[in-house]
């Protein structure tokens, strides 16, 4: 029943009264929002106080994505339905939509030196590089989003492929990279030769930054997850150093950062000892992870990435996460809960839990759901993304009902909005205030961003609604927000973002927050 303006006042005036109520303002026009000064599922007598306390003492650098250059060099070259126009009218504005600052990004040094230029490592033979190639056409679109959205690029050469399948023709009987060693059993392996190693990477970022104009390349990594089979510490510390001291040769080492270790899990040591012998070469320090569940409470989470900090701190350094996802891992290119609602949930209290620890940042893997070589069967494609791949091609997947649940190309998947919540609210520049909320599965934090304005994150992954009385009397801390919930029973449509849902108002110093059973809820000023 409509309320008369009369009635409707005397009651704004009893609610004021009651403390944390909520106000029965309704929305005027399209860009107002109703107003309450509690959130749905708030319960007075069953809230738990929580202050905003000290903060971590890093700013971040910012949330990202892994995003390998592969989607137009090898998903539309498969010729399986993706076009090329998908990457400007599908992949780019929800790269936009999103708002993510930090991309992750895969090289191979076959894309731009397939033979070696030549036989002194000293010079680069400009003129034999493959520097227009369609792999690396791949790699300047998305550098190119990169430097539109104003976001930073860790560039991570992967290593030496022991397998080559270059789309030009002219080089089609190269396989085995001269770069390879005869060592090692991955598909990548170490170089045999440290300074053409150096060599080769340094000319391509040089060309990259200089050639190009590239200023969103900010980071490099010589290799991914070189404990895991690669490289042994005792010969990734001095190839690191002669990379270094290539990157200051050709006059570019001002430009770029050196992300170092690139560790595994529970491979401290080899984190450990990067800090130790490469406290000079590096400027930061990263770690990756699939170690963690839905039964992992945050206590394990912090005291990994705790450790992580405390390991790099010893070089003067800080930590990023480099890579993050469940531990329901089949293989390296499957998670079984991939597409589970509260999959979301996880992935935002793993994210909460990094940056309460001390993590300057996260990168998710991955951006999207793609294949890594235009040949591979579809065991191989990376099926990790925030978004799935061409609706056919789920078609061959061993669960008939993947493909059934499918109603669209590119569908997103619901971790899509609930990461897209914090790389949109939770800035570079900022920092972290950890908020304890005496549940070790449901975990908070407080963001003030550059411009000053507060952030509050709380993912709750218990099956209870929650409610907190959140204070902060830090500058600021008290202004209005919106909220914004990921919620199983209010999911967008299609790739549209989570939208606010109401304006909530402090009650005597207070924010009356609930947080419902198995959801997110960010609160943001105004």
């Amino acid at each position: 029943m409509r309320q008369t303006k009369p009635i409707r006042t005397f009651l704004l005036a009893v609610l004021a009264l009651a403390g944390c109520s909520a106000s029965s303002a309704e929305p005027k026009g399209d860009e107002r929002l109703p107003e309450s000064t509690r959130t749905p599922g708030y319960e007075r007598n069953a809230s738990l106080e929580v202050n905003v306390g000290r903060s971590t003492g890093v700013t971040l650098v910012g949330l990202g994505v892994e995003l390998d250059p592969h989607f137009l060099s090898q998903n539309v070259t498969r010729h399986d339905g993706a076009k090329a126009s998908d990457w400007d009218e599908i992949v780019v504005p929800r790269i936009r939509k999103m708002g993510i600052q930090r991309f992750r990004v895969m090289l191979l040094p076959h894309w731009w030196e397939p033979l070696n230029d030549n036989g002194d490592p000293a010079v680069a033979a400009l003129d034999r590089f493959t520097f227009e190639s369609a792999e690396m056409q791949s790699l300047y679109k998305v550098l190119d989003v990169a430097q539109e959205m104003n976001a930073d690029v860790t560039l991570v050469l992967w290593g030496c492929p022991t397998w080559c399948d270059l789309l030009d023709p002219a080089y089609a009987g190269v396989k085995r990279h001269f770069l390879c060693s005869s060592e090692g059993t991955n598909w990548v392996v170490e170089p045999a030769d440290s300074e053409e190693f150096a060599e080769s990477f340094s000319t391509v970022v040089k060309h990259l930054i200089e050639r190009r104009g590239y200023t969103c390349i900010k980071e490099l990594t010589p290799f991914n997850e070189p404990d895991g089979n690669i490289i042994p510490l005792e010969r990734y510390i001095p190839l690191a150093k002669v990379l270094d001291r290539r990157l200051r040769a050709d006059g570019i080492r001002d430009k770029v950062r050196l992300n170092l270790s690139d560790n595994t899990d529970t491979r401290r040591f080899f984190l450990e000892g990067c800090a130790r012998e490469l406290s000079q070469e590096a400027d930061l320090f990263n770690s990756h992870t699939y170690i963690f569940g839905y039964d992992t409470p945050n206590s394990t989470v912090l005291a990994w990435e705790e450790a992580n900090v405390a390991a790099a701190a010893q070089a003067g350094k800080n930590h990023f996460v480099g890579e993050f996802g469940s531990n329901q891992c089949v293989g390296a290119t499957r998670q079984t809960d991939i597409d589970r609602y509260e999959r979301g949930v996880l992935m935002a209290r793993l994210v909460v839990n990094f940056l309460n620890a001390g993590a300057v940042g996260t990168s998710y893997w991955s951006l999207i759901d793609q294949y890594y070589g235009r040949n591979e069967p579809y065991a191989a494609m990376q099926q990790l993304g925030m978004w799935r791949y061409m609706r056919a091609a789920y078609r061959q997947d061993p669960d008939p009902g993947v493909y059934d649940r499918l109603t669209d190309d590119y569908q997103p998947r619901p971790q899509y909005y609930a990461y897209s919540l914090l790389t949109r609210f939770v800035r570079k520049g900022s920092e972290v205030y950890p908020l304890d909320l005496g549940n070790e599965f449901a975990a908070g934090t407080a963001v003030r961003n550059a411009d000053g304005r507060w952030t509050y994150v709380i993912a709750n992954a218990t099956g209870q609604d929650l409610s907190f009385d959140l204070k902060n009397a830090l500058r600021g801390g008290m202004q209005p927000c919106k909220v914004y919930t990921y919620d199983e029973r209010r999911l967008p449509d299609g790739d549209e973002q989570i939208a606010p849902s109401l304006q909530l108002e402090n009650r005597d110093g207070t924010f009356c927050v609930g947080v419902r059973a198995h959801s997110v809820i960010v609160l943001t000023q105004l």
